[in-house]
């Protein structure tokens, strides 16, 4: 009998689903995860069936075991892809978080002698239909890059353009400058489910079934720190046996960005922050049938709730938090974080941003940093009217 595996020796695979609960094998090595080992958690389970029949002596009954359920937790780093606009490695974990992907998958150039002002981009009626309210774009100014959620799009013949929540602090951006490419998630319904294949020191196959991600947690988002997300998942069933990985995994040469240089824009003006952080929770019906050796046949998503927390300084000639507090106003939040690619800090790639176009505070206290007075708000993102809660950016 062998015995022993080493612990952290393993690795773990995401496939999306062709039918929901069937499992799918890793086939090539961009499905393999580059996870983290603290919090990496898969937990199968069964129901236990207790039964209370009367009998000759006070020692229960044997008890039966009922449904499956799998669990798991995996835990990454807030990160984007190598290249520029590509989706991370990440990517199925954030489809099937969310349902909704966008993808700009070209550099556009914006019109060669337009009236650009610094929230507004003159582009070809060819080139419009790239882009759509939430996007998050970064355009490459020489020297002053600036990143943004769109806030409008135009598709005028002749007069396209697009609108940008932050404008540009350098002033009107030049004539043809380029938009890189991106990639953008946001919520939307038929997200696909998962099998995801943790293997237990590369020599036992654990199947996690039919998997849908409940929670994301976003934390890390602090001055000087690296960035997380915990990825909470449940899912229809589970197995295991002996067997190593299929293909060899090959991960991601990206690095995450220090949170150093990142920016977190309050209704579009830059707050000094140290600590953001982002929960989405996915609320999620199970479908069961007796016909099924597991009980449950497959899952809906029926809600997606969206809550977090800053802490920026409090300010000494306003109280302008504390009256969209009082006042019940409702705020947008964007926040970027990136890896500068220049001496000059002015210029960056690797970027990963998120957009929560309404959010509303449900708590504002007082805290401190260093002695120095904060305003703790903790907030609850909410659906525009006719558009989306969340959006996740990748350039």
């Amino acid at each position: 009998m062998g015995i022993g595996l080493v612990a952290d020796e393993g690795i773990v695979f995401a496939t999306e689903e062709v039918t929901e609960g069937t499992y799918v094998a890793e086939s090539i090595a961009g499905q393999a995860l580059e996870v983290l080992s603290d919090g990496l958690e898969f937990t199968p389970g069964r129901e236990l069936l207790e039964r209370n029949n009367r009998t000759s002596t006070i020692e229960t009954v044997e008890s039966l075991l009922g449904q499956k359920s799998m669990v798991g937790t995996v835990p990454v780093e807030l990160k984007a892809g190598s290249a520029s606009g590509d989706a991370p490695e990440t990517d199925l974990l954030y489809k099937t978080l969310l349902g909704g992907k966008r993808q700009i998958l070209a550099q556009v150039t914006s019109k060669a002698a337009p009236a650009h002002t610094d929230s507004q981009l003159e582009i070809e009626d060819a080139d419009i239909g790239d882009f759509a309210v939430g996007d998050i774009i970064r355009v490459l100014e020489a020297g002053a890059f600036h990143t943004s959620p769109i806030t409008a799009v135009d598709p005028s013949g002749g007069a396209a353009n697009i609108t940008l929540l932050v404008p540009a602090p350098a002033g009107a951006f030049s004539a043809s400058v380029v938009i890189e490419k991106a990639t953008t998630y946001f919520s939307a319904s038929g997200a696909p489910t998962l099998s995801l294949t943790n293997y237990l020191g590369g020599e036992i196959r654990q199947k996690a079934i039919g998997m849908r991600p409940v929670s994301a947690e976003i934390s890390n988002f602090a001055t000087g720190q690296l960035g997380e997300v915990a990825f909470g998942l449940e899912g229809l069933n589970f197995d295991r046996e002996v067997g190593t990985p299929v293909v060899t995994g090959t991960f991601d040469t990206s690095l995450p960005p220090v949170m150093l240089g990142a920016k977190i824009y309050y209704n579009g003006a830059e707050i000094q922050v140290n600590n953001l952080s982002v929960s989405l929770t996915n609320t999620v019906g199970f479908l069961t049938s007796t016909g099924s050796k597991s009980g449950k046949i497959s899952s809906r998503i029926t809600k997606l709730s969206i809550s977090g927390s800053i802490n920026p300084y409090t300010e000494n000639d306003d109280v302008d938090k504390f009256t969209d507090f009082n006042d019940s106003n409702a705020f947008s939040l964007f926040a970027s974080t990136h890896n500068f690619t220049n001496a000059a800090c002015t210029e960056w790639n690797q970027e990963v941003a998120i957009y929560l176009p309404k959010c509303k505070i449900s708590e504002l206290t007082t805290g401190s940093e260093d002695g120095i007075h904060t305003d703790v708000i903790n907030f609850t993102a909410h659906k525009t009217l006719g558009g989306d809660s969340v959006f996740l950016g990748f350039l």
